[in-house]
């Protein structure tokens, strides 16, 4: 209960007065936050949790666009690649909980992009319902009511729906991956590019090279299923919606997690 209620005071802590009154897109503010190459045209922007911007000759694609009105970190990290807002032609979303799609309604408003997601978690991302609550609730006393404490994310319109074998609408070089677990319709990405790289979401985590449920999951069916799965594809980069990459041998990770 304390760790929970450390992070929900982190990812509401102060932010500039004037990023919480407007719902612009920030340009022009300074933030707490870092971008991190992760190979060629593929960028970590990390501002209490991790969002990931791919740069490619038909525009740029976004995998989850962050908490609530911090979309300004993305923003910024793709004026330094020589980018902007009207760039993106495509957010990916892993999930529905506020930290990965928060920026997703202003983002797409600036840039006119194509959201994606799983049809799972969709409904959730417009707003017909409210998302799964994360699987570590079920082990508070009153976590239904603490997960009301969350920020609320501002509803987006999916335009596409996308599964592990249904996703020929994704660009051309991206593959959805089937990992529910953390959600019943999260969703990985795979870029065919250096490698491989998997885009994880809350699906695990990473800790000292080694794959990690994450403490906001728990042993379920699903997760290590998931877990399992993800290891079955060859790549050699993943990231992660929660830790830091792992930069090589990525997948044997995976694979090694259930032995």
């Amino acid at each position: 209960m304390a760790r929970l209620a450390l992070i929900l005071s982190k990812q509401q802590e102060a932010a500039p007065r004037a990023e919480r009154r407007g719902a612009s897109l920030g340009v022009g503010k300074r933030y707490r936050w870092a971008m991190e190459k992760i190979a060629d045209g593929v960028y970590q922007v990390s501002r209490g949790v991790n969002s990931f911007v791919i740069d490619g000759d038909d525009g740029v694609t976004l995998i989850d666009t962050g908490m609530p009105k911090r979309q300004g970190a993305i923003v910024e990290g793709l004026s330094d690649i020589g980018r902007s807002a009207k760039d993106i032609e495509t957010i990916l979303i892993t999930h529905a909980h506020f930290d990965h799609v928060g920026g997703a309604d202003a983002l797409q408003g600036a840039s006119g992009a194509m959201v994606m997601a799983s049809h799972d978690e969709a409904s959730a991302i417009q707003g017909d319902r409210k998302p799964q609550p994360p699987l570590i609730l079920d082990r508070i006393p009153f976590g239904a009511a603490i997960a009301g404490w969350f920020p609320k994310a501002r509803p987006v319109l999916v335009d596409g729906m996308v599964a592990e074998g249904h996703d020929t609408d994704l660009p051309q070089d991206l593959r959805a991956v089937d990992s529910p677990g953390h959600t019943t319709g999260h969703l990985s990405y795979l870029l065919e590019r250096s490698g491989g790289i998997m885009f994880v979401g809350d699906a695990a985590v990473a800790s000292n090279g080694n794959i990690k449920r994450a403490w906001f999951n728990r042993k379920t069916e699903a997760i290590d299923g998931s877990i399992a799965h993800l290891g079955e594809f060859a790549f050699e980069i993943a990231v992660f919606g929660h830790s830091g990459p792992i930069t090589s041998s990525a997948s044997s990770a995976f694979a090694r997690f259930n032995q």
